[in-house]
């Protein structure tokens, strides 16, 4: 049996590519693969073995087994230690893989990025990835949310080969506006609604059936998924945050973003979530969710669930050695701003409540709009 450094001399190299997206038949995303010190093996296998419609078949995957190498005995061994290589160990007839390759004209992007060494033309070719959707610093594999830290990398990199320059004739910033050059047909062709005063950084993601309102403000590395998203006037979209698809964010409201350290999770907004006016959130929002205006989130912040009495852990996120809890919304639940006594009951602290109910309950949503407590 050849040795897997061996095999990868016979097939094609991958220096264009900057990653692959692996999804099952049923095209939920199973892995990332990008293109980064210790991860360029993988690419070439499976970049090599998807047929001219990006899918691997059972044999196809039995060819990319034989390419591995040593490493097959290892991950049946080890269950867990090669999770790529599992892909195709578990692959059964007539199932098959789906390979969704994101290239560059740039070699080595990736690599380059991550060492924060990539030149100013390489930062731009970074940033147009960004501007299209085909990178994001959060991406949900296996339904569990996983940051891609490669963009924070990459967004550092571009701030230390950009210098400040006179920008709208009255700015002096190292970031440009992303619709600063815009043809009518390309925001035509982009499908969303930019009113008067809004600002949308470059390499920020807008999708199309997005509205932005006066005023509201998009920073770089941002995602907002669309097909009816409403960012309404004053709302604050923080760098690398992420949007999911019909989110209605309420007025002066705003969602923490992440610069450093590259590993940390940003700010989720799952799809259907409804967020009122004057709201700062922070963390993840399950899907459906609705926070009524003026809850204030922050890491550290109690939310307690009357469904079940108790606290809802925080997500953590370990970057090297510093530990970080980001507070967590489960999906299709009500949050209110209120407090909780002290166990003393000498005070009262701030808290998010989660009101008793499912937002997919019919009688729930009656209860909560006869309330008068429902965004809408």
């Amino acid at each position: 049996m050849k040795l897997f450094s061996e095999n990868l001399k016979a097939i094609p190299s991958t220096e264009k590519t900057v990653l692959l997206r692996l999804y099952n038949e049923r095209g939920e995303l199973v892995s990332i693969i990008p293109n980064i010190p210790g991860r360029q093996g993988s690419i070439q296998v499976f970049q090599h073995i998807a047929d001219k419609k990006g899918e691997i078949n059972l044999e196809a995957a039995k060819e990319g087994l034989r390419l591995f190498g040593e490493h097959v005995e290892d991950a049946r061994q080890n269950p867990g230690k090669h999770q790529k290589l599992e892909l195709l160990l578990g692959l059964k007839s007539r199932e098959i893989l789906k390979v969704e390759i994101v290239e560059s004209t740039s070699s080595d992007l990736l690599n380059n990025l991550y060492g924060q060494k990539a030149s100013a033309e390489e930062c731009e070719v970074f940033i147009e990835l960004l501007n299209q959707g085909k990178l994001r610093a959060a991406e949900k594999v296996n339904d569990i949310w996983e940051p891609q830290p490669y963009i924070i990398d990459g967004i550092l990199n571009y701030f230390g080969t950009h210098a400040n320059t006179r920008m709208e004739g009255k700015y002096w910033d190292k970031i440009p506006l992303k619709t600063a050059n815009y043809t009518d047909q390309e925001f035509e062709d982009g499908g969303v609604r930019y009113a008067p005063g809004c600002m949308v950084r470059t390499g920020a993601y807008i999708g199309p059936q997005t509205v932005l309102m006066n005023l509201s403000f998009v920073n770089i590395g941002a995602y907002i998924a669309g097909e009816g998203c409403m960012i309404d006037g004053g709302t604050r979209v923080a760098s690398c945050a992420q949007i999911g698809k019909n989110v209605k964010f309420g007025a002066g409201s705003g969602i923490e973003g992440i610069l450093e350290p590259a590993g940390r999770l940003a700010s989720i907004v799952e799809d259907h979530v409804k967020i009122g006016a004057m709201c700062e959130v922070t963390g993840i929002i399950g899907e459906g969710s609705v926070i009524a205006s003026g809850v204030i989130m922050a890491s550290g912040k109690k939310i307690y669930d009357e469904d079940t009495g108790d606290f809802v852990p925080p997500l953590e996120c370990v970057v090297g050695d510093t530990k970080f809890l980001l507070p967590v919304i489960p999906p299709y639940r009500l949050a209110v701003g209120g407090s909780l006594p002290s166990k003393k009951g000498k005070h009262n602290t701030d808290a998010v409540i989660l009101k008793a109910g499912d937002l997919r309950d019919s009688a729930t949503m009656r209860h909560f709009t006869k309330q008068g407590i429902l965004y809408g």
